[in-house]
């Protein structure tokens, strides 16, 4: 069985953080089910130039109720999730106001409705998943903001063309070394 080990920094509503190990064993955006190999924290990756990244909302399960997090989705099938996250339940009466790229979870689709599509209720899921909504701007940003609260998440990949060479001409050339016994070693190309 395959697992991811979250450890997002869920920060409270006084400003206090802490920093739970949450155990994935189930991912679905969109209400689809998806490959929990494709499910990373990492921000750099290298993609073809074709690829295409759209922000996104995580929800995943937690002991007496459920984190949100910003993420970003690859067209490759990669999925970014930032190790930052808020209390679901910290948001109770303004969700819908909490905005996504600018764009109010109203009109993407609550966590809740997220949740109850994955078989979850009110603000919990069951153990062991993490539910994401696409938004519509296709970026390699997401940003979560909570006005109410005056208080923002955000998720910044770095996307690097895997046809381009960072070293370019100055790249280093092979060196040969003498070994211990002072003789040349061969070296067989």
């Amino acid at each position: 069985m395959a697992i991811f080990l979250f450890q997002p920094h869920v920060a409270g509503p006084q400003g206090n953080i802490t920093t739970p190990d949450v155990a994935i064993d189930r991912v679905f955006v969109n209400g689809t089910p998806k490959p929990l190999n494709d499910l990373t924290s990492e921000i750099c990756h290298q993609v073809e130039s074709a690829d295409t990244a759209v922000a996104a909302y995580a929800v995943t399960a937690l002991g007496g109720g459920a984190l949100l997090s910003p993420a970003i989705i690859l067209s490759s099938g990669r999925i970014v999730v930032a190790r930052k996250a808020w209390r679901l339940n910290n948001l109770d009466g303004h969700v819908g106001a909490v905005t996504l790229n600018g764009e109010a979870l109203n009109r993407i689709g609550l966590p809740a409705d997220a949740i109850t599509q994955a078989g979850g209720d009110d603000d919990t899921l069951p153990r062991g998943y993490m539910v994401m909504q696409t938004g519509e701007p296709m970026t390699d940003q997401a940003e979560l903001k909570d006005s109410k609260r005056d208080r923002a998440l955000d998720l910044k990949v770095i996307l690097e063309d895997v046809g381009s060479d960072r070293w370019g001409p100055d790249r280093p050339k092979p060196r040969y070394a003498i070994g211990p016994t002072k003789k040349e070693i061969p070296h067989f190309i």
